[in-house]
């Protein structure tokens, strides 16, 4: 179930990969299954993203060093009941996987706790989610029963 979204400055496509594994490997350590995981990456174009009234993009910027990001927004949604010290570790992991190391290196990471039974993916041909199933629908239909 945990979703981490990355949006930073151009990375290599190995980059990505090795982010992308690392992460999944972090959060397989800690409980979550590994084929439930999805990192997502995005480019923002130039002039897009400000930090403190300054860009973090600018035109003809291209890929930083070694493919690294020179700086990241991460929007992260994970369990609810995962503490601060778990979030404070996986803040810190991302920053680490995206080789956001210098001093002067912008990193934002925004944690949304989502309910499992909010998250559905594909199995055995069709959506299922990880939370209970909830109690079967009336079949009820009407005006009074749309909002529902």
């Amino acid at each position: 179930m945990p979703t981490v979204h990355v949006t930073s400055t151009p990375l290599t496509p190995s980059a990505r990969l090795k982010a992308a594994l690392r992460l999944t490997r972090w959060l397989t350590a800690h409980g979550s299954n590994a084929g439930h995981v999805v990192v997502t990456f995005h480019i923002t174009e130039p002039m897009a993203y400000f930090a403190g009234g300054m860009p973090q993009t600018s035109y003809g910027e291209s890929e930083g060093a070694a493919g690294q990001a020179r700086w990241a927004s991460v929007v992260c949604h994970v369990h609810p009941d995962r503490d601060h010290a778990y979030l404070t570790e996986l803040a810190q992991e991302i920053r680490a996987a995206l080789g956001l190391d210098a001093d002067s290196a912008h990193c934002l990471v925004r944690f949304e706790p989502t309910q499992p039974d909010r998250v559905f993916y594909l199995e055995s041909g069709s959506m299922t989610s990880a939370g209970p199933q909830p109690a079967a629908r009336s079949q009820e239909k009407g005006p009074d029963h749309a909002d529902r």
